[in-house]
């Protein structure tokens, strides 16, 4: 490039990228998955969506498929999928019902849920029986493991329901309840959106999860090319492991 100057040069340069950037875009295949607002994971105001969102569109890109996220409710988000209008959904855990009709990635994320209470009254979890001195509260219809919804159904333990975060760390602050039981980033995700420094730092949980649960993205087992698109899938996510991607993506939001 004889006789080009350095700030041509460049501009040259930027669009040569811009051209490169939108041939990829052209040539990389669509992929639609309907998601549930899950913040500090899956959010439609979150930037990029949120750090699992980033984790899901990074390994797809890697395989060659761009993918755009639609938001709804939990429920709807499934029933997009079940009826074919997306191309899959998540993040959903492993039944028989839905192995029935989805594939399965690998867990894209392991979600570890927790005790949190009220630092004014820590409780003594040593026992079964101990696990009964104390009052709960949860989500309605939230299933917490077979072994504990089992025995919140025999009312064995006193439960509360309510419909959102923000009631159930309200009861927690007013020692209305002893025990939150949810899982941990969203806990405190919440915690720093919805309540003030000295409200945060009378909220402490217990180390121990009481319940680990692996998420997937799960594509419909109408089309049997999706086998074999989450096995790429797996192999994409798998290196974003190892070079340490992943973790550096979650940090955003594991924040205690």
């Amino acid at each position: 490039m004889i006789g080009v100057t350095l700030k041509q040069f460049k501009y040259i340069f930027f669009v040569l990228l811009l051209s490169l950037f939108s041939n990829f875009n052209a040539l990389a295949k669509q992929l639609t998955l309907s998601v549930g607002e899950w913040p500090p994971y899956v959010g439609s105001d979150l930037l990029n969506n949120g750090a699992i969102a980033e984790v899901i569109a990074e390994a797809f890109a890697d395989i060659g498929y761009q993918v755009s996220f639609e938001f709804y409710p939990w429920a709807r988000a499934m029933e997009q999928a079940q009826l074919g209008r997306v191309d899959g959904t998540g993040l959903w855990l492993k039944t028989d019902s839905r192995e029935s009709e989805f594939y399965f990635s690998e867990p894209v994320l392991e979600e570890k849920h927790v005790f949190f209470y009220n630092r004014t009254d820590k409780p003594i979890l040593d026992s079964f029986e101990a696990l009964k001195s104390y009052s709960y509260v949860g989500h309605e219809d939230f299933c917490y493991g077979i072994d504990l919804d089992n025995i919140i159904r025999a009312k064995q333990i006193n439960m509360h329901r309510v419909s959102n975060d923000e009631q159930a760390f309200g009861m927690l602050l007013k020692n209305r309840v002893s025990i939150y039981l949810q899982e941990m980033a969203v806990g405190y995700y919440l915690l720093r959106q919805h309540f003030s420094e000295q409200d945060m730092n009378k909220i402490a949980h217990i180390e121990q999860p009481f319940m680990r649960k692996n998420s997937h993205i799960i594509l419909s087992k109408v089309d049997k090319n999706n086998s074999e698109i989450l096995k790429m899938f797996d192999e994409a996510l798998h290196r974003m492991k190892q070079s340490g991607r992943y973790d550096q993506l979650l940090a955003k939001v594991i924040k205690f």
